[in-house]
């Protein structure tokens, strides 16, 4: 099945990565690779997806050796706008409390840029798994959550899972 952010069809209910994340994640393990993230997007996560055992993550590194501070406001509040960054005080703290929970890994990709985009997820009943692989950033833009001008296009896949 496709996923994209902005076409929902009859046979495709579930459009947006988000939706699929958050109607289909039980108790099983959650594994992301991601380029980049806003803190909207684990924010998300702590309050509808939360209830896996374990999440794994693989993140592109925010910091580098030159300074691109508007890059990174930019990275984690998805939006310039003021209405936006009064918002994103609320994600941050949100964000923080999803990734200090002890289920919760991460790792950064610090010597080249990562590119990828995979969400994997992997229960104890194999008839549940399912994987993402495609455009979709840990963003709210990435996830489906906010109007973008971007398409982004994945490909789901359910049924057993081998690795990680």
């Amino acid at each position: 099945m496709l996923l994209d952010n902005k076409t929902r069809s009859n046979e495709n209910g579930h459009f947006r990565v988000f939706d699929l994340l958050s109607n289909y994640v039980e108790t099983g393990r959650v594994d992301i690779v991601t380029g980049y993230f806003s803190a909207s997007a684990p924010a998300k996560f702590f309050d509808e997806v939360n209830n896996a055992k374990s999440f794994r993550m693989i993140l592109g590194d925010l910091l580098q050796i030159e300074a691109k501070n508007d890059k990174i406001i930019n990275l984690l509040s998805d939006s310039l706008s003021v209405n936006h960054a009064f918002n994103l005080s609320i994600s941050a703290k949100k964000a923080v409390e999803f990734l200090k929970q002890e289920k919760v890994r991460i790792k950064t990709i610090q010597r080249n840029f990562c590119h990828a985009k995979t969400y994997i997820y992997k229960d104890n009943d194999p008839r549940k798994n399912f994987q993402i692989i495609g455009s979709s950033n840990l963003t709210e833009a990435g996830l489906g959550l906010k109007e973008s001008a971007n398409i982004e296009l994945n490909r789901q896949a359910c049924g057993t899972y081998i690795g990680l």
